[in-house]
């Protein structure tokens, strides 16, 4: 296996960072480009999926969007339209790659970057299949099902006004990443045993301007525009952070080819980790290995 450290430039003129992965040997082959969650980067889950990706055959691309990781940009910003252009010049530039076939690239993604994989493809006739995780046909839908209905005017109300302040102020309020991406029961149980395991992590932190931009994605609305290109969307049969719903009403409105893979007796992170993580991966090889040729 070849890995080189690689960047390309999006927005304006910002310099995004990122791991170029190929098998060794062969030319021209198929490739994944990884889409990274709310998290922003390429770090986490990312090295996992390349790294089996990479044993089916495919060259693999991940990297940090815009404002995250060692890419340019502001930080505590993710808008979702940003992150769906930073993929399209990931597509352009993966494009360019000697050993890679322009026209087999598929994209690959898990909770906002399975929305972004599903948006992307529905607007860009380059993908030509995309495998979605726990991804969201309505991110205002979704964020609005984490919290009580309080909580939820008492957000728009700091949205609204925060609106109003960076119009005279140019900046938007930070707050933690959970304030907006509200964790269930799991994901904090999941988290407590991260830090057991690992050295404490900053907090991350998302600009109210980011909660805006969010509420108002909505990858449904394109996903019937993915056809005649393959779209897989895959959930876990007992995710309590992304309902299930939104996998399904994102499967209900693209045509075909498409699929829906519930992977039973799972939650929403153990999917990335252990017999989970198999089950995830085996339909994502599965579905590559059909339409990604």
């Amino acid at each position: 296996m070849s890995q080189q450290e690689v960047s390309f430039y999006s927005g304006p003129g910002l310099k995004l960072k990122g791991m170029l992965l190929a098998p060794d040997g062969g030319s021209r082959r198929p490739a994944v480009i990884l889409c990274p969650g709310p998290g922003g980067g390429h770090q986490g889950l990312l090295p996992d999926v390349a790294g089996w990706l990479i044993k089916q055959g495919y060259a693999i691309l991940r990297f940090d969007h815009r404002g995250f990781g060692d890419s340019e940009g502001p930080k505590g910003r993710l808008i979702p339209m940003e992150q769906v252009e930073d993929l399209r010049n990931a597509i352009t530039f993966m494009q360019q790659q000697p050993g890679v076939n322009p026209d087999l690239i598929g994209l690959w993604g898990a909770a906002t970057g399975g929305a972004n994989a599903t948006y992307t493809a529905g607007i860009d006739q380059r993908v030509k299949c995309i495998v979605a995780v726990s991804a969201a046909g309505d991110c205002g839908r979704w964020i609005r099902a984490l919290r009580p209905y309080w909580n939820w005017v008492m957000l728009l109300k700091e949205i609204d006004e925060d609106r109003r302040n960076r119009v005279v102020s140019g900046t938007s309020r930070l707050v933690e990443n959970g304030y907006i991406i509200v964790r269930d029961p799991a994901t904090v149980q999941y988290r407590v045993s991260l830090n057991n395991e690992n050295p404490p992590q900053p907090t991350a932190m998302m600009s109210l301007e980011s909660a805006e931009a969010i509420i108002s994605y909505r990858p449904e609305d394109v996903a019937s525009r993915i056809a005649p290109r393959a779209g897989m969307w895959v959930f876990a049969s007992g995710d309590t952070l992304v309902p299930v719903e939104e996998s399904q009403r994102l499967f209900e409105k693209a045509g075909e080819p498409k699929k829906l893979v519930s992977v039973e007796g799972e939650l929403h992170h153990t999917l990335y980790h252990g017999a989970g993580f198999e089950k995830m991966m085996t339909a994502t090889g599965d579905w590559f290995r059909e339409w990604l040729r």
